[in-house]
């Protein structure tokens, strides 16, 4: 019982932080006004998590696994695999809108071995439920494509590299703003089209 409180409690804690997170940033957000949020005191936060950074990450890795659910569920019931793919671009684009306040490049450039290996464990999910829907898509005769998990991780590799090769220089911050990030999903859109018919049967 007392273990599903502590569970609960933690759950309550990235509600409110996610909350303030998506809505100011993580940069501007402090423990004090999720303390506050809560109505619990500060040392309340520093015992389920160490820092402000443990709490962003693991808001991240909250956000990510929702994001994974939903495009997994894509890649696992599939009628026509060239909408599941475009359906996998509409997915990221909710949810990067919906959550691109997090942060997430700051927290990489804090140099987090933990992010960075979780980074690594998203991208070869992301390039597996590609390869899913790819499968799908090959057994129901509407891809012809001989090595399927190379083609997949070449997908992921090309949309991923369009995050950073469509702005015209390299910020630091890294972030997007809603303007770039736009263009990133209408040449990932683009990209995709000239993709699937490649690979077309």
């Amino acid at each position: 019982m007392q273990t599903e409180n502590k569970d609960e409690m933690r759950e309550k804690i990235l509600e409110a932080a996610l909350k303030r997170f998506t809505h100011y940033g993580a940069a501007k957000t402090t423990m004090n006004e999720i303390a506050d949020d809560l109505h619990c005191s500060k040392a309340s936060l520093y015992y389920y998590f160490p820092d402000k950074n443990a709490m962003h990450l693991a808001a991240l890795e909250k956000i990510g696994e929702a994001y994974f659910q939903e495009m997994e569920k894509e890649s696992r019931h599939v009628k026509s695999a060239s909408k599941a793919l475009q359906r996998i671009i509409e997915i990221r684009e909710v949810f990067v809108k919906k959550f691109c306040r997090l942060e997430i490049f700051k927290l990489m450039r804090n140099g987090s071995d933990l992010l960075q290996e979780e980074m690594i464990k998203a991208k070869k999910r992301e390039v597996a439920l590609h390869a899913a829907i790819i499968k799908a898509g090959v057994a129901a005769g509407e891809f012809k494509v001989k090595h399927i998990d190379q083609t997949a991780e070449l997908l992921v590799q090309c949309m991923m590299g369009l995050r950073f090769s469509v702005p015209d220089h390299v910020r630091q911050d890294m972030e997007l703003d809603d303007e770039l990030f736009a263009k990133v999903i209408e040449k990932q859109k683009q990209l995709l089209e000239i993709f699937i018919k490649g690979i077309k049967a």
